[in-house]
């Protein structure tokens, strides 16, 4: 009997929306483009669509790769390699001028790591990083960052249940780089970087195991000898996280104030909000709480704590438009969305389907 060959497994990456496009080059309502490419390849371009004065614009553009086992492109494509979507701007042609024109804007990045933890299909919103010399590169007061809505759908999972039991999948996400040289800044052609990770420390390795008291006594004992080292950051996070973890709420705010002072970021404004909310600050936790939104208005969980802390004080627009982008941003905390939806209930108000 004729052996008949594996069928590979089609993923489809949908672009639905763009938001905040507001200006271009030539003017408001720029035209724009949309490319997808994946492991080095153009998976298609999206028809022309014109961005609308309030900075959204309709693409519904879909782009496919077909995932094999057998060949092409495989699992460790899908854990390493992210599909890339590039924006662009066609200027309008001027007179005698043959060939269309056309600016970059951005670039955005799909991370398809949810399909090999056995989702079938996903949404995320997406941020618009602006190229060098792109008219959306200059920050515009009162004006967020540009973002893409993206679906991403395979019709089924790429992984069995066996599979997937058995995988080892560990995720690193950079954040930000600190103190970085002068040869990292974009001159000339584009250049890509790497990022080494070192094995975790003596005190990473208790908290990998469960063991959160070896772990807290490790880290304090590191922040107490240790006046100046680039691991801090990751240091005080971590004993920051475990003092959360423990309700000690004191020990966390102060752990977290040294990291904002030293090496200030998004985790470290949350962890710092997060603290003072519950030691009921409620006017320090939103000072974090929007330092860290500004930093990344990506972060769901920035947008709960905010979303509580509106409810607490009483401000039902804030509540409901902070509630409106946890949900957006699909908070994966559980417990947090229960205590949002226990608070609003208490209060009567924040949700806007009440």
């Amino acid at each position: 009997m004729e052996q008949v060959p594996p069928v590979g497994k089609v993923v489809q990456i949908t672009v639905t929306d763009g938001y905040d496009l507001v200006k271009g080059s030539k003017g408001d309502t720029p035209v724009t483009v949309i490319r997808a490419e994946f492991n080095q390849v153009v998976l298609g371009d999206s028809a022309k669509t014109t961005v609308s004065p309030d900075g959204t614009a309709k693409y519904n553009f879909t782009s496919s790769f077909e995932f094999s086992p057998e060949g092409g492109i495989t699992l460790d494509d899908l854990a390493h390699k992210p599909v890339f979507l590039t924006v662009t701007e066609v200027l309008p042609k001027e007179k005698k001028q043959k060939e269309e024109k056309t600016l970059v804007l951005g670039q955005a990045v799909v991370d398809l790591l949810p399909l090999l933890e056995g989702e079938t299909s996903f949404e995320t919103m997406l941020p618009l990083h602006p190229v060098q010399g792109s008219p959306l590169e200059a920050p515009r007061p009162g004006v967020k960052q540009c973002s893409l809505e993206v679906k991403v759908f395979v019709a089924e999972p790429l992984l069995t249940t066996v599979q997937a039991a058995g995988s080892n999948l560990l995720k690193v996400t950079l954040e930000a780089a600190y103190s970085v040289p002068e040869s990292f800044n974009p001159l000339g052609p584009p250049q890509n970087y790497m990022v080494g990770l070192q094995v975790p420390a003596l005190g990473e390795v208790k908290t990998l195991c469960g063991n959160h008291t070896e772990a807290k006594a490790c880290y304090e004992r590191t922040v107490s000898f240790v006046v100046d080292a680039s691991e801090m950051h990751f240091i005080f996070l971590r004993l920051g996280l475990i003092y959360l973890e423990e309700k000690e709420y004191e020990k966390a705010k102060k752990t977290y104030l040294q990291a904002c002072k030293r090496s200030p970021s998004c985790l470290t404004w949350l962890g710092l909000g997060i603290a003072c909310y519950r030691l009921d600050e409620l006017t320090e936790a939103e000072d974090a709480l929007s330092e860290a939104n500004a930093l990344n208005n990506y972060n769901a969980e920035v947008w709960a704590y905010l979303a509580l802390v509106c409810l607490k004080a009483g401000r039902q627009l804030e509540a409901e438009q902070a509630y409106k982008y946890t949900v957006k941003l699909k908070l994966k905390d559980e417990a947090l969305l229960a205590e949002i939806h226990m608070v609003q209930e208490m209060v009567g108000f924040g949700d806007p389907s009440f």
